[in-house]
């Protein structure tokens, strides 16, 4: 028996462990997928920083009530995510508050609880080998490594939708039995939860998977379990205070723009050049289900060949209702299918373990070869990218490159070989390889951190003289906020001119575009302490911004 039979034996000696060991390994997984880049990429303009700096003014003010950004106000999502990132911040510690890093925390743990959850759920639908392989799924997605490495709502949102569903695929499968004790409260405390993270998607997400169980099972009754009378009021208990509280000291702000700007406006219009066509999602779910996208053809085969069995109804009833939501919403963002994408690896994970023996068919493994070299070319784009602007290879990207290439080699020949669950590991190293090349590539090239640059010339200017006024004209990308200990102030060219000439001390950054016009209203001459020229990738534009010390 050779090395590579050995590790599909331990794979499936593992699956068939208690969950407790399974558990462990996922969660390991997990981590070495998502941890590449986490400490060392800068903050990600705009939402990423966005939210941080909410949070960030939140942990110094003691307020958390009010959602605050800068000098305005953060309304389009409610206020979870500030209290999870806040407590992350206050508990690494003060001296952490401008590293990104420490507000990623909650999205990275939230993104390993997801795939244990995934593992979980799938335990109760398809068994313990199919549950293995569907959290590792999870784990290598594309677009969850992503959000595990950004400090936004989704991972969270993600987890709380798949909490909710645990205790529901439970239901479905066993019966109210299997609601026994504290699980009807797991499930409305996730709803809860889930409303104070991101509003009604998450219950939109559950609340259609029951609708359409309720039509597949032609009744009600069996929901009776859930507990629906106390759930509620637990759900209130848990959503109204804050509600009113914001609703209190705001008035109709909040709701404005939360309801009416960012969640209906996204319904009717492609916001911030973000539409797309009805049909969008499902194109590029081969892409942002990568590279677990390499089983999606099982699961589409199993999701239709099955359908009739319960396990798959229950999917069925999670991904299809949801995903036409999705698609027919005009804003579309490639996580917003996210809370979708487990029900995705469970069908697929179920379909591979369940395919035919022989050897592969031509047609799949033309497919195969297809999806495989995507690992190249996703991993060729940081360094093309980068070579724009005069960086070559490093390597940190040579070592992704290989990571992808030892990937490509182990899926096809285990799968080749009909291995079951080994090529799952092969799926992790062209993950790994991904993450390794962009992330770890990336956060080395200057040129598309201009903020960086910014925020030590805000610390060279603070050695010049003591508390200097602080501006930036034609530049407002809320990184700066972030990665300076003082707030800038946002300011067009002759309001900055204007406050220069009433304080005694003062750095002023000025975009080029703006420059001319802030010289001339400027009152006296500054001295031009710095330069830098980046890509901003919050504008995706080029921009060069010029450093002005007055005193």
């Amino acid at each position: 028996m050779n090395w590579r039979d050995r590790i599909e034996l331990a794979l499936a000696g593992l699956a068939a462990e208690r969950p407790a060991r399974p558990m462990i390994f996922v969660a390991l997984f997990a981590l070495v997928m998502f941890l590449p880049g986490f400490f060392t990429v800068p903050p990600i303009d705009r939402d990423e920083t966005r939210f941080a700096q909410a949070s960030r003014q939140m942990a110094e003010t003691g307020d958390l009530i009010d959602i605050r950004l800068g000098e305005g106000t953060r309304y389009k999502k409610p206020v979870g995510i500030y209290w999870l990132q806040s407590a992350a911040v206050t508990l690494v510690g003060k001296s952490h508050v401008n590293d990104i890093w420490a507000y990623r925390l909650p999205s990275l743990a939230m993104a390993v609880a997801a795939c244990l959850l995934t593992y979980l759920i799938a335990l109760s639908l398809a068994g313990a080998q199919a549950a293995l392989l569907a959290a590792l799924l999870m784990a290598v997605c594309v677009v969850l490594n992503g959000e595990a490495r950004l400090a936004k709502t989704d991972a969270t949102l993600l987890t709380t939708v798949l909490a909710a569903q645990l205790v529901l695929a439970r239901l479905h499968m066993r019966g109210g039995a299997a609601l026994r004790g504290g699980w009807p409260w797991l499930f409305w405390g996730a709803m809860g939860v889930s409303m104070l993270i991101k509003g009604p998607i998450g219950p939109m997400v559950v609340g259609l998977t029951i609708l359409a169980l309720i039509a597949l099972r032609r009744g009600v009754r069996w929901l009776a379990p859930l507990r629906w009378g106390p759930g509620l009021l637990l759900f209130v208990v848990i959503v109204l205070p804050w509600y009113v509280a914001i609703t209190l000291k705001t008035g109709d702000a909040f709701w404005a723009e939360a309801l009416g700007r960012d969640l209906i406006g996204k319904i009717g219009e492609g916001q911030e050049s973000h539409g797309a066509p009805f049909g969008a999602y499902a194109l590029a779910v081969w892409l942002t289900f990568w590279p677990a996208s390499v089983l999606l053809p099982f699961g589409l085969w199993y999701g239709w060949s099955a359908r009739r069995m319960p396990a798959v109804l229950f999917c069925l009833a999670w991904l299809i209702p949801s995903w036409l939501v999705f698609e027919s919403t005009a804003t579309k963002l490639i996580h917003y299918v996210l809370p979708t994408f487990p029900a995705l690896a469970v069908l697929s994970a179920a379909g591979w373990l369940a395919r035919p023996d022989g050897p592969l068919r031509r047609p799949y493994r033309l497919f195969l070869a297809a999806a495989l070299l995507l690992a190249l070319a996703l991993g060729a784009a940081p360094l093309i990218f980068s070579l724009q602007y005069g960086m070559g290879p490093s390597l940190v990207w040579a070592l992704g490159m290989a990571l992808s290439l030892a990937g490509i080699w182990a899926v096809w020949t285990r799968m080749q070989a009909g291995d079951r669950l080994s090529p799952v590991l092969g799926l992790g190293l062209l993950s790994l390889g991904l993450t390794t090349s962009l992330f770890g590539h990336l956060a080395r090239f200057d040129h598309i951190w201009p903020s960086n640059a910014l925020a030590a010339l805000h610390r060279e200017a603070q050695q010049m003289c003591d508390d200097p006024g602080f501006f930036s004209v034609g530049y407002e990308e809320p990184s700066l906020m972030l990665l300076t200990p003082q707030l800038p102030r946002f300011a067009g060219p002759e309001a900055a001119a204007q406050a220069v000439g009433d304080a005694g001390c003062a750095l002023v950054f000025v975009e080029d575009h703006m420059r001319a016009a802030f010289d001339i209203a400027a009152p006296r001459p500054g001295e031009v302490i710095g330069r830098v020229e980046g890509f901003a990738l919050g504008g995706a534009d080029e921009v060069g911004i010029t450093a002005y010390l007055f005193r």
